[in-house]
């Protein structure tokens, strides 16, 4: 009878945990969710971009309460501000809620499993920042995105380059944004971009596998939470998540595309790939499964040589009030395949309005054209031995 007892009230204590994180998803989207953006109402740049010149070094072989707490030292303060500003920002209904989070850390393997939940007790741990409010936070920064990604062919090179602008209207990003390279066994196993706090990857790569981001996605059923409820019964991941899962794995292009199209996730998205081989893709998400795929070599590409995805359906019209795709397609037809470089993606093409506008957090040029290289390595060293990876932060 004690272990009945005992097994309804750890069901009864998962339910409510994981209701309350529902809640907390559905009324989060609710309270920021914007009015739509008039491209004209977005071309004030609110302030010069910077290089992103901080790179850590998350390493796995630690415990992972361990691996985030330099980084979280270093940027306590600004931290602290961006998730003051995401709570306060919540009804108060919904700030109620929070300290019911510590359920799911404690609790619920299937909604935040290892490591993760670990290295948010080790950020909380380190910044004196309540478990709950990093984990809502976490949560958060898969909603409401605007975001603009690009994959195309680097011919004199050899190189596939895939530019990736971040668009969020959240206080303080900018100032959270490092680079990282996931170690193991001392090898730099995978790169990428991230918020110091965030423990997912939304912009990363992997050696001589993929590179990928992850873009919202609106549906016609509403909002990205509206069947979260439904979707994390029946074990949907957090994309940020599976994508670093992914990551780390190291699989390859082909693999990485095939499983994205597969994996039950939480919410609609984008995963926007390249290849090491002058390969591109672009996976269309439901939570349970695909819509489609389109690969950069696939004769329905609409754009021949390159491909763009934004936040809505290629095959669809982009809505006349936020017409980022047809805007980047005059970029990249303008710039020619023969003038791609690193640098021509990131000046003619990420940088130009409205691809880049006033609520860009963000810029990577990144590729998955290198090898795996030792995690010692120099930073003149990678200049001279590693295909480029760099980050410029905007609107500072």
């Amino acid at each position: 009878n004690d272990k009945i007892m005992a097994a309804a009230t750890a069901a009864l204590r998962w339910r409510a945990c994981l209701i309350a994180l529902v809640a907390l998803q559905i009324l989060a989207t609710n309270a920021f969710e914007a009015a739509p953006r008039p491209l004209h109402n977005m071309k004030n740049i609110t302030g010069p971009s910077k290089r992103v010149n901080a790179t850590y070094q998350i390493n796995l072989d630690l415990q992972p309460e361990l691996r985030w707490k330099k980084a979280a030292k270093d940027y306590q303060k600004e931290l602290e501000y961006t998730v003051d500003h995401v709570i306060s920002a919540l009804p108060s209904s919904v700030q109620k809620l929070i300290p019911y989070l510590e359920g799911v850390l404690d609790g619920i393997e299937g909604v935040l499993p290892e490591p993760y939940r670990d290295e948010i007790r080790g950020i909380s741990e380190a910044t004196g920042i309540p478990a709950g409010q990093l984990l809502i936070v976490n949560i958060f920064y898969e909603l409401e995105t605007g975001c603009t990604g690009v994959v195309v062919y680097d011919k004199a090179n050899n190189i596939t380059l895939h530019g990736r602008n971040l668009d969020y209207g959240i206080a303080g990003l900018q100032n959270l944004t490092v680079n990282v390279e996931f170690v193991k066994n001392n090898t730099v196993i995978t790169r990428a971009t991230t918020y110091v706090g965030y423990i997912g990857l939304l912009t990363g790569s992997s050696p001589l596998g993929f590179s990928v981001q992850l873009n919202e996605r609106d549906t016609k059923n509403g909002s990205v939470w509206d069947n979260a409820f439904e979707a994390l019964f029946r074990g949907g991941a957090i994309g940020g998540f599976f994508l670093r899962d992914m990551l780390i794995e190291g699989v390859s292009f082909d693999a990485a595309v095939a499983k994205a199209a597969t994996q039950p996730l939480i919410a609609p998205c984008y995963l926007i790939f390249g290849g090491p081989n002058g390969e591109g893709a672009i996976v269309v998400r439901e939570r349970d499964s695909s819509v489609d795929t389109l690969r950069l070599s696939d004769e329905r590409n609409p754009y021949g040589w390159f491909l763009i995805q934004t936040n809505y359906d290629f095959w669809k019209p982009a809505p006349s009030n936020d017409d980022r795709r047809s805007y980047t397609k005059q970029h990249m037809e303008a710039l020619g395949r023969g003038n791609m470089t690193s640098q021509a993606l990131f000046h003619n093409i990420m940088s130009a309005w409205p691809t880049l506008n006033a609520e860009t957090t963000y810029t990577t040029i990144m590729t998955s054209s290198y090898k795996p290289y030792p995690a010692g390595l120099s930073d003149e060293d990678k200049q001279k031995l590693i295909p480029p990876y760099f980050t410029y932060t905007r609107n500072n």
